[in-house]
Order: structure tokens, then sequence, then C-alpha cells
């Protein structure tokens, strides 16, 4: 293109001109052909088969891309991104790996997967699922007999309920995790660490040995200890405490042995009614030659006993610890001869033996500079006995054995600390906690850590943290409600308690604490009325009646029956609620067939037959015409005739008692006991005591 637009330049400059001047023509001409590389690829000519795409030239790779890459005439051929081919004869979409062939596109027949196992089964291949049991076909290609094993037990997934878990197959152990372990169509049945229950009864949490049953969870009725010998009675199992009662309430095999409610008695040898305390022995009945009282220190010698008047006989009479004290001076013995006895040293006689003397006041009696009174020095002694060394000379220092930088109530005086463990400040309250000082962070644990005298995080003030904080108050605005570990929060000391606080909801359940947060008793549930009579009743149960029935033969006499009545509430429990009360009242029901209820007629003169024992063990008397100092009365006396009550409601004899020793554990009758059928009853279980 350049010589020929060159030429025609020539062929124009010299057909214009028109003078006769000689014109000088240049035949040197340039016919040289010209490269231009338009795509930039470095190639041109022949060796660029289409100079508008650099990835075309005689040096290019070829690829996969419908070009001509390296211009030998062929698109695609040898391309170096060509992929390999399986020949897939069934057409499943896998082929074998013995036959292939390497393109940009698959051919005809070809998959690009490989590892089929049957190329003339087009159900047969890699993954193919296999779920028939009958059928021993491989067609998943895995070597197996055909059949699908998910989880790789060694079950079929048509063998077995889950083939997801490899715990799951007919022969898995069946275990308690509410699974079908191990296929048989029911979950932990047959569990082997199935526990073993027995039958609950009375729902003490005792069963009995010989009702057991294995399950996973307790069954209803069930408790997971056994050895429960009355599994009708709930106080009486393994875990119960005797009593004196001739029933063996511990399940041990013996009845009585080792009772709760045994009284000790002391050996009397002396005959002076003090025991030596050294021969105490519990037991339910009193021993002979014994007595209740432990204070004889002496049991052999009559005249010594605790509190007895003190004589010269060189005897401890009064079992103070010492012989004829108050008959004799004491004397101490002054070894340092300062004029002061040493207090430890002493003897007590008419007289003062030789090198003793009638003054006690010498702390040391081997340094004749220190006694009561003398000048302190610094010399390193108890000058003047008051039990410090070198007071007032010396600075105060105090020992921090928690290294929280301030010390507790052991110090000592000296010119330098005697040791790296004492330091200038005090005031920490728990010297063994090096989270606890003054100005320390507060915690929840009922703790007082900045040491200001006060339970941290105590909002109300009633001595205990806040529970959202960890701590036991779960009610920190309302000082009141005081929790306690074993029984939750108490609304009130008594039922009365509740109703002044305002906690009252109506007759009902409460939770009360009668001795107070953290002592004694945990909080525990009663029955409170809190309508009656302007309400606050604590209402104390009875956990059975006294059957109706013939309680006693052998003639009338007064007696009380053989056991007291069982009550809803321990007797620690009652006996803390009549601590707090001023007032109690209960209804004695009497039913009767021939026993009279109230007066008896005897010689002419007509007295009270039937008493009384209450809950703290005082009785009313019997054989006298009052039940003072009682208030006690009869409000209907239907057993007032000898038979044919028959034992009917309507035909008891009620007492109305108003008295704070209720409730009612025991009764005597006189008219009970002749070979009559005499029987006598009471519904105690309606008729409960109220206390407030």
């Amino acid at each position: 293109m350049r010589t020929t637009a060159l030429f025609v330049l020539t062929l124009f400059a010299l057909g214009c001109r028109s003078d006769d001047k000689d014109v000088v023509i240049d035949t040197n001409v340039d016919t040289e052909p010209q490269t231009v590389d338009e795509d930039g690829d470095g190639f041109t000519g022949e060796d660029d088969c289409d100079d508008t795409n650099a990835a075309v030239n005689s040096g290019a790779a070829e690829t996969c891309d419908g070009l001509d890459n390296d211009c030998d005439g062929d698109a695609d051929e040898d391309a170096t991104d060509a992929a390999t081919f399986y020949a897939d004869a069934d057409g499943d979409g896998y082929g074998v790996e013995s036959y292939t062939e390497t393109a940009c596109e698959a051919p005809e027949g070809y998959a690009s997967a490989f590892g089929d196992c049957d190329d003339q089964d087009a159900t047969i291949y890699p993954d193919a699922p296999e779920d028939d049991c009958l059928d021993p076909t491989d067609y998943n290609c895995d070597g197996s007999s055909g059949l699908t094993d998910a989880d790789g037990d060694g079950f079929a997934a048509c063998e077995e309920c889950d083939d997801g878990s490899r715990a799951v197959n007919p022969s898995a152990t069946e275990i308690c995790d509410d699974v079908d372990n191990n296929c048989d169509g029911e979950a932990d049945v047959g569990a082997v660490d199935a526990g073993t229950w027995y039958q609950d009864a009375d729902a003490d949490g005792y069963g009995d040995t010989d009702f057991a049953q294995e399950s996973c969870d307790t069954p209803e009725g069930y408790a997971a200890e056994d050895g429960d010998c009355d599994d009708a009675t709930a106080t009486t199992n393994p875990g119960a405490d005797e009593l004196c009662d001739s029933v063996d309430n511990d399940c041990d095999g013996a009845a009585d042995d080792d009772p709760i409610d045994a009284v000790t008695y002391y050996s009397d040898r002396d005959g002076d009614s003090y025991g030596d305390p050294a021969t105490g022995k519990a037991s339910c009945e009193q021993p002979a030659g014994t007595v209740e009282n432990d204070g004889d220190c002496n049991d052999k010698e009559a005249l010594a006993w605790d509190g007895a008047t003190e004589v010269c006989d060189e005897v401890d009479n009064n079992c103070d610890g010492a012989v004829d004290e108050g008959l004799t001076s004491t004397y101490y013995l002054d070894s340092d001869e300062d004029g002061y006895g040493n207090p430890k040293r002493s003897t007590t006689a008419c007289s003062a033996p030789d090198g003793y003397v009638d003054n006690s006041g010498d702390c040391d009696d081997t340094e004749e500079a220190a006694w009561t009174g003398a000048s302190e020095t610094c010399d390193g002694v108890d000058n003047n006995c008051d039990g410090s060394v070198d007071e007032g000379v010396k600075s105060t220092w105090y020992l921090d054995v928690d290294g929280d930088g301030y010390g507790g109530s052991r110090s000592t005086d000296a010119c330098t600390p005697p040791t790296s463990d004492y330091v200038a400040a005090d005031g920490d309250c728990d010297d063994g906690d090096d989270d606890a000082f003054p100005g320390a962070s507060l915690g929840c644990d009922g703790g007082d850590y900045d040491c200001d005298g006060a339970v941290d995080n105590d909002a109300d003030g009633d001595g205990y943290a806040d529970a959202t904080c960890g701590g036991d108050d779960c009610d920190d605005t309302d000082a009141v409600v005081l929790p306690e570990l074993g029984g939750g929060c108490a609304l009130g000391a008594t039922c009365l308690d509740v109703l002044a606080n305002g906690y009252s909801a109506g007759d009902g359940i409460y939770t009360i604490d009668p001795d107070g947060f953290g002592v004694g008793l945990d909080p525990f549930d009663v029955e409170c009325d809190m309508t009656t009579d302007g309400g606050g009743w604590t209402v104390v149960e009875y956990s059975a009646d006294l059957t109706f029935q013939q309680q006693f033969t052998g003639g009338d006499r007064y007696r009380f029956l053989g056991s007291d009545f069982t009550l809803e509430l321990s007797d620690a429990q009652i006996t803390a609620i009549q601590s707090l009360s001023s007032e109690g009242n209960q209804t004695y029901v009497g039913l009767c067939e021939h026993v009279i209820h109230y007066y008896y007629t005897a010689g002419g003169g007509y007295d009270y037959s039937f008493g009384f024992r209450f809950f703290d063990g005082t009785e009313t008397s019997y054989g006298t015409s009052s039940y003072s100092p009682y208030d006690i009365k009869v409000t209907s006396d239907g057993c007032a005739v000898n038979g044919g009550e028959g034992g009917a409601l309507s035909k008891a004899t009620l007492f109305e008692i108003n008295s704070v020793k209720v409730p009612v554990v025991n009764v005597q009758c006189r008219d009970c006991g002749d070979a009559t059928p005499e029987k006598f009853g009471s519904p105690l279980m309606s008729y409960p005591a109220y206390l407030r």
C-alpha cells in the first residue's frame, strides 16, 4: 500500500509540470513489503492467521474455544484444556474407565463420570439406590451384596429400623434412651441399664422388697429404696426414727432399739438422788436403782452432789471441782520474792506456807521486775502484767494473714513489723479471705466483704443477701419474707403472723417458720384458718382417728391409752408454734358404748370420769369434781347413760377445750374396763387443734 501511493504521487508530480525546465526524477524507489501487527501478539503475516485476535497465532496453545489458535488449519485439536470422557454404553451417566476419549465436549455415547460396574444395565451405577432385601444385585457398585447399609452396622436398611445410627439394629443392646435400639418395636423395654423400683404404698420414699419392678423411669407409686417393713405406715421405714412404741419403726428387725424419745437414766449407787453422769443409759423404762438426774460427781459419797453444801472434809461436796473452797485461804508461790505470787501455783491452807504469799498478781514469777502495777519499760518483759510487752513505747502492728493489706484482730507492739506479714492498717473482718477488707467489692453469699458490719447486697436489711446476685433472700424488698434452704420463703412465723403481714388469701395452706430464718427448723407448710373469730389460727391436725373399739379389759379404773395420738406436724414444729401462741382451742368428740365420758357414780359421789393429756405432757386430775385449772366445758353429754349409744356421733359427748396446751395427745377413762364390751373412740382427724 505504501509503494503504490508513492508511485501515484510521483506520476501526479510529473504530469502537473508545464514548464520546459529539466525535471530530475529520483528513481531509487523502496519496493520492500511493509508488515503490521494489529493485535499486538508479536506475530504478523503468515504466522498470524487472525491479526485481530491476540489469542490466535502460530505460537499459541490450542484451547477449547472453537478457534484455530495455533494457525495450523484445525480448530480445538489437541486442546490443552480438553476433558477426558468415558464410554457410557447404557446411557446412565457413568462410563467405564478402560474406554476413554479426550475432547472439548462429550462425544456421543460418552460420559464425564466413570465407575460403572455394569455398563449394559442403566439401573447399575455408583450411588444407585438399593432397598430391596430380596435382590442381591450390587446396584451402587460398592462391592457389597446389593443392600444399602448407610450406617455401616452390618445390617441393610430394609433389615433394621434406623439405618442412620450404628447403635440401632436387630443385634443392638437395648438401653434407657427412649430409642428402640434392638428394633423390636418397643423403646427401652428390657434395657440393660434399667433401674429396679419397689412398690411404695405409703409414699414414704421406701418400697416393699417383695414387690419390685424394673424400668428406666420411676413408675407411679414406686421408690428407688427398698426395705420398708410396713408399707402401709408412712412413719415406718429404714429412714424413720425409732420410738418407744413397741414398733420396729426403722425396720432394722428390732423394736425400741436406740429410740430417739428414750430417757437417759443414771446409776445412783450412794442413794443421794443424784446419778453418775458416766453411767447414763437411754431406756424406754426406768431401771431400778437409777435416776434421771446426772449431777453426782462422786457416786460413792452420799454427801457429794451438784448443789450440796461444802463442808471441810476434803471432799468436793458441791461438785464444783474444788475441795473445801470458802473454808480455807488461797496462797500463791512467790519464787522471785517480789511480793507477788504466781496465780497458777497456789495452795489452800489455814496459813501461808513458806515461800507463798496471799497476793496473786505476778504474771512471771521468774522475773522480779514483773508484777501487777509495775512500770512498763522497754525490756521485752511484761512488767505491769497487763498481757502486753513494752506497750506504749512501741507501735502496734497487725497480722495480715490473707495478704490484702489489712490486719485482723491479731496484733503486736514493736518498733518495726516483726515480719512481712504484719501491716499498719487494721479493720480486716475476715483475715482468712483476701476478698474481705475495708472498701472491698461486695459479695452475695451472706458475708460482709467490705467490713462495714452489714451483710452485702441486703436491700431490706434482714441479714440475707439478695437472691438475684446469688444470695439467699428471695424477696430483698421485704424484711418479713425470710428464705431458708430447706423450705423456701416463709410468709410469717405463724398463721397469725402471716395475717398480720398482709399475706392472707383466705383459708388454706401457708408456709411458716416459727423459730426464724436459719435457726433450727426449716420453713414448713400448715393449714391456716383465716376467717374464724378474726382468723390467724394455725391448725394442728391428726394423722389418724382414735378407732371406736374396746380399748381396755380387766375392770374399771383410771388409765390412759398405751400410746399417744399421731399428729401431722412434728413435735418440734408444734412446740415452736405453741411458743408463739397465746390462745388455743379444740373440740374433743367422745364416741361411746357403755362408757360414761363425764360424770361417774362412785360410792354415791359424782366425779369426772374422763381426762386428757396435752401435748406438753400435762394431764387433767382424775377422781375430782372439776377440770380446773384447765378451761374445759362439756357442751353435749351424749354418753351420760351406760349403754345404747353405739358409737353414734349424734350421741357423743363434746368437750370444748380452751387452752394453748392443745392438742390433746391421749385420754384417760374410768368406766371403761368391765366384761361387757365397753367401747369408745374419737374422730380426731375431723376435729384438729387450733393455736394463735
